[in-house]
């Protein structure tokens, strides 16, 4: 059973560790030590830290496994705690659960590290050889079979690996495989690529936000209020045969609507660019070509 695997993968390291003797005394019971681990107050926390490590960088598609396994978890811990406690001290059973959990915890943090730095290498690497691939052949990676191992292999890969277990007898799932990455290497990288997408988020929160208010406020800038554009289309309009403000003109337009002489500037010039096509100057001119 998966569960039953990672208690005994933890009993052993509690014999060698916790009682530092290198193989088993003749009166030493697993059955025992494993019962004691579990009876243990800080157990829940060296299984949260266990699990903990597997789901770093544990394939989406995979981590129902975990949880299927930890719904058994139950029924095991009623297998051995039905059994008597062992005879070690109890001061040594708490300092190797103790450090343990730390051990546990700084190998998780270790992990992290590595999928989301490292791994992010392997996955930028995977999408240029796709891009390579692609430019090549002409035909993109979905477009393919898919197949990344033999029907033999598959066979053996779906069976039910336990994932507590302390080593695997089976495939060796980190092997180089063909350049088109699997369903489950893409999952990964998914994984890997919304981590990563998580994190510059929140690193450039506010700085995001800076930058919308900083549009925002462009955009108000740019418009100007309604009764000062009337006072400018009036003049406009009073001055259609040559619609070009002297500078004193401007100035008094300026005291008029409260703007600023630049913005004026910047609505005549617009002004202009939207009626070019109706000024009398252009009429006259069409004429003349007729």
């Amino acid at each position: 059973m998966a569960f039953d695997g990672f208690v005994s993968h933890h009993s052993e390291h509690m014999q060698t560790l916790a009682f530092n003797q290198p193989s088993s005394p003749p009166n030493f019971d697993p059955a025992k030590c494993k019962a004691e681990i579990i009876g243990h107050p800080m157990y829940p926390q060296l299984l949260e830290g266990h699990v903990a490590c597997l789901r770093v960088a544990t394939p989406v598609d995979q981590l129902p496994k975990i949880d299927a396994q930890l719904a058994r978890s139950q029924d095991v811990s009623a297998k051995y705690s039905s059994s008597p406690a062992a005879g070690a001290a109890h001061h040594e059973l708490d300092h190797f659960m103790a450090n343990y959990v730390l051990l546990l915890g700084f190998f998780k943090d270790q992990l992290q590290q590595h999928v989301r730095v490292h791994a992010m290498e392997a996955v930028m690497s995977c999408w240029d050889l796709e891009q390579s691939l692609q430019s090549l052949t002409g035909v993109s990676p979905g477009e393919g079979t898919g197949a990344t191992m033999s029907d033999d292999e598959d066979e053996v890969v779906d069976n039910d690996h336990s994932l507590f277990d302390g080593s695997f007898d089976g495939i060796d799932s980190m092997g180089f495989g063909p350049l088109v990455p699997s369903e489950t290497e893409r999952s990964l990288m998914e994984h890997v690529r919304q981590e990563l997408k998580h994190e510059l988020k929140q690193g450039y929160k506010e700085k995001i936000v800076d930058v919308r208010e900083e549009i925002l406020r462009k955009r108000r800038a740019g418009k100007l209020p309604g009764d000062t554009t009337l006072i400018l289309k009036a003049w406009w309009q009073s001055h259609s045969k040559w619609p070009y403000p002297t500078e004193e003109d401007k100035v008094r337009l300026a005291q008029k609507t409260g703007l600023q002489l630049k913005q004026i500037n910047n609505w005549f010039i617009n002004q202009r660019k939207r009626n070019w096509h109706n000024t009398p100057s252009t009429s006259l001119k069409s004429k003349r070509e007729k």
